[in-house]
């Protein structure tokens, strides 16, 4: 049966990341389940390593889509309106990373966009064409979730994949397991703590450890009946 090496929610911690990776059988797929950038210091290197682990490993790697994604385009698109909001969910960091300056009060956003553009093109363009889901055997993996009032999930708004929190509130009538991020496990488990959370019906896994909050990253190796066969994490 096929494995999976699993990670989500990086967000620029390339020490960790970087740690976490030792311990991936190059003979298994493996899946970033979204937000490489933001709030971390090293966002662009983040970007750079799963470039290159996806040029060396081609259709081996599967990297998707996340909310922090999704906001760094929109405010390469329209840096103006959207500079506002991106900076305050931790842009900052990744615009002073992507352009190599640790000052950057001085810059307009419209200027801070185009110096991405020149100096990043490779980073936006691999950013650009990022999935929103994949799917691995018995297993969906997604960054936010799914809308699951869809008859079929798959109709679910691109929103609902990047953003969703309200997934777990309902029941998992895909036939899947779904393995997603975005919400740190410290605002699900009672204690607060950082490890991986696994629904009572072991139906929906949560893998986002909040490293980016002073949580830790995880990773689990899960096979395609979506059986979590071995957890790792590592603190920032």
């Amino acid at each position: 049966m096929e494995r999976a090496f699993v990670i989500s929610d990086i967000h620029g911690c390339y020490e960790q990341f970087a740690e976490l990776l030792e311990n991936w059988d190059k003979s298994m797929k493996l899946f970033i389940l979204g937000d490489l950038i933001d709030r971390g210091e090293a966002s662009k290197r983040v970007v750079q390593k799963v470039m290159e682990l996806k040029a060396d490993y081609h259709d081996q790697v599967t990297v998707l889509k996340g909310n922090h994604e999704d906001m760094f385009l929109n405010f390469l698109h329209n840096p103006e309106k959207m500079g506002a909001l991106y900076f305050f969910n931790g842009g900052g960091a990744t615009v002073k990373d992507m352009i190599n300056e640790p000052f950057i009060l001085h810059r307009s956003s419209t200027e801070l966009a185009r110096l991405i553009k020149e100096r990043a093109g490779g980073e936006v363009d691999f950013i650009r064409q990022l999935p929103l889901y994949e799917e691995f055997g018995n297993v969906l993996f997604v960054h936010a979730g799914i809308d699951p009032k869809m008859e079929d999930w798959r109709n679910s708004s691109e929103e609902c994949f990047l953003w969703t929190r309200d997934m777990i509130k309902h029941p998992n009538q895909t036939g899947k397991t779904i393995i997603y991020g975005h919400t740190p496990t410290q605002m699900i488990h009672s204690d607060k703590s950082s490890g991986i959370w696994v629904s009572d019906d072991q139906s929906y896994i949560n893998i986002d450890g909040g490293c980016a909050y002073g949580g830790q990253l995880n990773a689990i190796v899960v096979n395609e009946n979506g059986e979590i066969e071995q957890t790792y994490q590592t603190v920032r």
